[in-house]
């Protein structure tokens, strides 16, 4: 893309009748005319008129009109065509836009505003998807699979993990557990109710930074080489399992929304810990993929050339169709793998 604009380029400031190269006599004259951005220049005549210290001076006192950029239009789609974007600007800058974390390198976005604009918009797709029952289970049953796969990838059993990952479903359909869970939510940080401020930022990129960074027991036995790696597996469940009941001492909610989730985590953790940071082989390079997946699912819709930011329901199309991409990219892999 950065080629092609570069291509284009040349022809946007060498147009005879652009603004960079009109005198005043001119200008007076064109302004009652329509812009031809059409027709070009070539050869000598190009030169010459690049060259025009009259045709610079010019430039320097006018004021570009911006409808000469329309034909560049399909380079820049962010600029004129993301409705739905520049209301999610607007909004930022009359009553601001708040999240529990920027990610803005992380999904390639060009400022913190334009990742809290796009943040804005995904909260909006997000709800829309969940309001259509069948998009609603098929993203329930992707949590149920692929998890569940994974940790059979492992060579462990997912029935507990089938067992907490239901009741965690019971929780959420019911309408009176949902004050409980903003409550314990908005003590973590989280700023807005919504599958992407929940599952993607304070689950899923907050578990990825934390199998890099584990703690200090976990550490210890990871790098205790005089172990068995099998015991350092059991090892490393058993330290899990053991920091999740200390969190778990902590809760106002013994039945909450995060006592669910400590739940589900006593199942995956201990799989992931070791899958990331473990011995080389299948299972570390399968858990890898699974986190290039999320992340590249994320990267691509924070990208205006990936999904069009301008509609609610433009944008909850394209982002269900990223998902069932990368899902199924995952399953490819877990399949094969397994074979």
């Amino acid at each position: 893309m950065g080629y092609q604009i570069q291509n284009h380029a040349e022809l946007l400031f060498i147009d005879q009748h652009s603004v960079l190269f009109r005198n005043e006599d001119e200008e007076s004259i064109d302004s009652h005319k329509p812009s031809n951005i059409g027709s070009r220049i070539s050869g000598k005549d190009k030169a010459d008129a690049a060259s025009s210290p009259e045709s610079f001076e010019s430039a320097r006192d006018g004021v570009a009109d911006l409808r000469e950029f329309e034909e560049f239009s399909e380079f820049f789609p962010h600029f004129e065509k993301q409705k739905l974007y520049h209301a999610a600007l607007k909004q930022h800058e009359d009553k601001s836009i708040q999240c529990r974390r920027l990610h803005t390198e992380l999904v390639k976005c060009g400022s913190d505003v334009e990742y809290l604009a796009k943040v804005h918009c995904l909260r909006q797709a997000y709800t829309q998807l969940f309001t259509i029952p069948s998009t609603t289970e098929w993203i329930a049953d992707i949590g149920r699979q692929i998890i569940s796969d994974l940790i059979m990838y492992a060579d462990r059993d997912p029935k507990d993990y089938l067992i907490h990952y239901e009741r965690m479903l019971e929780f959420l359909q019911e309408p009176n557990n949902h004050k409980i869970m903003e409550e314990e939510l908005t003590a973590r940080g989280v700023k807005c109710m919504n599958f992407y401020d929940v599952l993607i930022d304070f689950i899923l990129l907050d578990a990825f930074e934390e199998v890099e960074k584990p703690p200090s027991s976990i550490k210890a036995i990871l790098q205790n080489r005089w172990i068995s790696a099998s015991f350092r597996e059991t090892a490393i469940g058993t330290a899990v399992w053991s920091v999740l009941v200390g969190k778990r001492q902590m809760l106002k909610y013994d039945k909450g929304f995060l006592a669910h989730f400590y739940s589900i985590s006593e199942q995956i953790s201990p799989v992931l810990v070791w899958g990331f940071l473990g011995p080389e082989g299948s299972l570390r390079s399968t858990c890898h993929y699974f986190r290039d997946q999320v992340i590249e699912f994320l990267v691509d819709i924070f990208n205006f050339f990936k999904v069009r930011y301008t509609t609610i329901d433009n944008l909850a199309e394209d982002i269900l169709r990223e998902m069932k991409g990368r899902v199924e990219n995952i399953n490819q892999r877990l399949s094969l793998e397994g074979c």
